[in-house]
């Protein structure tokens, strides 16, 4: 009996040994197959890097977020880390695709109307001038105090390290969350002082419950003669709507060859010298859009297709008609040609070559600018404006809505304090 006991012992510690061996080596293969490979910066194919004047370019193919002040961590195989790289700079390509994602979580997907490529450096949360985008053909102004990040496929710039071809290394980017502080003073806590047991200073008795009041973060038994909250005077909404104008249509009819009109662009001039107008030769069907490379000789407005937001017009149709002068009896020739004009939306609405001056809809507006201690500044609009932002005395005022027929706009204004929105309706006194 003693026997079994023993041989049952043996065989049970065999198992146990058996099952621990097994389960070790399960585990150790579970490790091989799990441990995370270093990728090289040519294994991770959305990477181009070029040095120039002391700088490393480095171009993402894909989207992200980095901006001036994240990290690039240059890192070894093994993952050890080498150096810590700050981001100087970012380059944003000329009417790039972008998505700007604001401090309160909303992200606003749009092109920019930056002519020329946007850089951006660490104080550029700073800058003026608000980060301009086109979305549905409406322009949309950007304070760059709200903006948390931007997402496209844009230039990073860093110090080139010493002494470390980054081609042979591994890099990690760190995008840092900005804390903001609060705007608003927290009160001082009271501090309870130890009184002296033989000074019996009280006007309460024993048996007299105390009645305390918490004035301005402090305790006190007297309840204060002024009021506790005082209402400081609202300061002026600051713009005053002083003029709707209708304004003459830029471009004029002037003269055509066979059947192709020229059109002159009375916003434009041959040269900064000359007093004549630069002259366009616009084909029947084909959109039209600014020429903003133009130098002297080239004409103000280019081909471009139906696609593109930034068109500007379109000869829908053009002919050639006579017609018998009341004056003086003769017969005149008149051009006339049907234009849609994608700016300013509505009807397409006919320009002859006989019209002085045309009124296709486009109303200007301005405004003033008026708060105490700044000098008073006017800013001019049109009723295709809707959406701009004029920066005035660290305030953003933003053209929510543009009522032509009562000739109202509705503007929104932000600052000087954080979070503070006013919207009023401003009319023509």
């Amino acid at each position: 009996m003693n026997k079994l006991k023993d041989y049952s012992d043996k065989l049970l510690l065999a198992l146990l040994l058996i099952l621990l061996a097994c389960l070790f080596t399960g585990i150790l293969l579970h490790d091989d197959q799990t441990t995370d490979k270093s990728l090289s910066l040519d294994d991770a194919e959305p990477f181009e890097l070029e040095t120039v004047n002391g700088f490393t370019e480095l171009t993402l193919r894909n989207s992200h977020q980095l901006m001036p002040g994240n990290s690039i961590s240059v890192q070894e195989a093994n993952g050890t880390e080498l150096d810590v790289l700050e981001i100087e700079k970012v380059i944003f390509r000329r009417k790039s695709e972008v998505v700007v994602i604001l401090k309160n979580g909303e992200q606003i997907e749009g092109r920019l109307t930056n002519q020329e490529d946007l850089s951006l450096r660490n104080d550029w949360k700073k800058q003026r001038q608000p980060l301009s985008l086109s979305k549905d053909r409406k322009i949309i102004n950007i304070s760059f105090s709200e903006i948390d990040g931007i997402k496209s496929d844009h230039k990073v710039l860093f110090k080139t390290p010493k002494d470390i071809d980054l081609q042979d290394f591994r890099l990690s980017f760190y995008q840092s969350k900005d804390i903001e502080l609060s705007y608003f003073e927290i009160p001082e806590r009271p501090q309870w002082e130890k009184k002296s047991l033989d000074n019996n200073e009280t006007k309460y008795d024993l048996f007299t419950p105390p009645v305390i009041y918490l004035v301005d973060g402090k305790l006190s038994n007297i309840i204060p003669e002024e009021s506790l909250v005082t209402q400081e005077s609202e300061e002026k909404f600051g713009m005053e709507l002083i003029r709707f104008s209708n304004e003459p249509y830029p471009y004029k009819l002037v003269s055509w060859i066979g059947e192709i009109p020229y059109f002159e662009d009375t916003q434009t001039r041959k040269s900064s010298v000359s007093r004549s107008f630069v002259r366009n030769r616009l084909e029947v069907g084909i959109p039209y859009k600014k020429n903003t490379q133009r130098v002297g000789g080239q004409p103000s407005l280019v081909p471009t297709s139906l696609e593109d937001n930034e068109k500007e017009l379109m000869v829908e149709k053009f002919v050639v008609q006579q017609y018998k002068d009341e004056k003086s009896g003769g017969m005149k020739i008149i051009g006339r040609a049907l234009v849609k004009d994608f700016k300013l939306g509505g009807k397409s609405f006919e320009i002859n070559n006989q019209m002085k001056e045309v009124y296709a809809g486009n109303i200007k507006i301005e405004v003033r600018m008026t708060l105490d201690e700044i000098d008073d500044k006017v800013f001019t609009f049109t009723t295709s404006d809707t959406g701009i932002s004029f920066d005035f005395g660290d305030r953003v005022y933003t053209v929510m809505e543009i009522d032509e027929a009562s000739k109202k706009i509705t503007v929104k204004k932000k600052g000087p304090i954080q979070d503070q929105h006013v919207e009023k309706i401003l009319s023509l006194p």
